[in-house]
């Protein structure tokens, strides 16, 4: 599911790209980063896994929908997790 999520945010941030900047190169120059599916796919993984580098940072439409991804990565894992324990628990007093 975090795999089709983020080849998802991908594809968005790609499309995004072809009309606008939505990614910059953390560094003093400011400049744009290349606007290929290797990278807009690299930052929809850092940002779905929270790791967040800061070596790309989104700009303009693509701020939002990083803020979005980033929630999706937080709590769908907890879902799951949270889902599981519930099972766990109703097969114990099942048994």
């Amino acid at each position: 599911m975090l795999l089709s999520v983020t080849f998802g945010f991908a594809i968005l941030y790609y499309m995004l790209s072809l009309n606008e900047t939505v990614l910059m190169i953390n560094d003093p120059t400011g400049e744009a980063a290349n606007h290929d599916f290797w990278n807009c796919l690299y930052f929809s993984g850092v940002t779905i896994l929270s790791v967040g580098y800061g070596d790309l940072v989104p700009v303009g439409s693509a701020r939002f929908f990083s803020l979005i991804q980033a929630a999706i990565g937080l709590l769908l894992p907890a879902a799951y997790f949270m889902k599981a324990i519930s099972d766990s628990s109703h097969n114990g007093e099942n048994e």
